[in-house]
């Protein structure tokens, strides 16, 4: 994955084990993470920089992405990704 990256909070927070985005959004504030401010539906969000992760969480996306990207149809691999959530 390339590191000049951001991942969505929500991306991150499951492949912390987290059940919500909070504990992240307060290591933002503490600057334990690069992030970027987004705007979204309903206020304001964050991504966070790929290479500021921690490299066990960083595994994690690998492999999910590998998962996703993985030689199956286009549809298949849509659904398949979608429901793995």
């Amino acid at each position: 994955m390339d590191n000049n990256i951001y991942v969505d909070l929500n991306t991150v927070a499951k492949a912390k084990g987290l059940k919500s985005t909070r504990a992240l959004r307060i290591a933002i504030q503490k600057g334990k993470y690069i992030a970027r401010e987004i705007t979204v539906a309903g206020g304001k969000s964050y991504k966070i920089l790929y290479s500021s992760l921690e490299s066990e969480v960083q595994e994690k996306l690998e492999d999910e992405e590998t998962r996703c990207t993985a030689l199956i149809p286009y549809d298949e691999k849509k659904i398949w990704c979608n429901t793995k959530k």
